[in-house]
């Protein structure tokens, strides 16, 4: 375990946090009926889509951080294990199963916080917090904090198995060079390939992204009656095709790319300036 990871994942993150915030809340509108059904009835439907996209930040920037800090460790940490004591199995295997592990054990960590941030995006009017607000209408159940984490992690999982070994990849390919502002020229190579191989992940998850989405957003419904992922699946299929499972797709897909260069490019130049590389 490297104490550069420690600050290099939480640093990355948290810039990610406070710049994309307001399209991350923008996609979770779009992909919520009950908004859109709001938003069409509003005199005002300009105003409610644009109103108070910084929603939800709170829960995920606190999240972000220990967040970011287990995904790094555990996947740096595996790779290098699996790269120096099992050298025969080939590098994307390697880069599959690092990024799937990091990526479950980050899962556990930021899905209340997911839960608690989607349900404050669609809140209409609040005073106060807006995370407050949403925490009081999921409830006083501790497992509601964590409905929704198989979706999560079953969206999240194919997102990095798609994602890291194209990553990794690219980096390769498009090489940094020695000379020159060698900071610079990792901040160029690693932002366009974490961008590159993020937005095609993201569009590709887009439909479990969606029933993600639709699920956790009713965990704050009265009643608490539990939405079954199959059923929104094919509720969304019946009714709105291909369309629904893929609302929000480009959006994700171009904010999510723009995100992951970023992150990633944050995170490599922070442990080149920490002589970490």
């Amino acid at each position: 375990m490297r104490t550069a990871d420690l600050i290099a994942g939480p640093a990355a993150g948290f810039t990610v946090c406070l710049v994309f915030h307001p399209f991350d809340t923008l996609k979770t509108r779009v992909q919520s009926p009950e908004f859109r059904k709001l938003a069409a009835q509003s005199t005002h439907p300009r105003k409610m889509w644009l109103r108070g996209l910084y929603q939800g930040i709170g829960p995920v920037t606190l999240a972000m951080v220990p967040g970011s800090a287990v995904f790094f460790t555990s996947y740096e940490t595996s790779k290098r294990f699996l790269l120096t004591s099992a050298p025969q199995i080939p590098e994307p295997i390697t880069h599959v199963f690092s990024s799937s592990l990091a990526e479950v054990l980050g899962c556990v960590v930021a899905t209340p916080a997911e839960v608690i941030k989607q349900n404050a995006q669609v809140l209409r009017e609040t005073k106060g917090s807006s995370s407050l607000a949403a925490l009081k209408l999921i409830g006083r159940k501790p497992k509601d904090l964590w409905r929704g984490f198989t979706l999560l992690a079953s969206r999240n999982l194919p997102f990095v198995v798609i994602q890291f070994p194209l990553y990794e990849r690219l980096k390769v390919a498009f090489g940094v060079r020695e000379r020159g502002n060698r900071l610079m020229e990792t901040a160029k190579v690693t932002g366009t390939a974490a961008g590159l191989s993020g937005g095609v992940a993201a569009w590709l998850t887009t439909p479990a992204d969606v029933v993600k989405t639709i699920v956790m957003l009713g965990v704050s419904k009265s009643g608490g009656e539990r939405l079954r992922a199959v059923d929104v699946a094919k509720k969304l299929w019946r009714e709105e095709g291909v369309r629904g499972l893929w609302r929000g797709g480009a959006l994700r897909g171009i904010w999510t790319g723009a995100g992951s260069g970023l992150y990633l490019g944050v995170y490599e130049c922070a442990l080149l300036a920490m002589g970490e590389k």
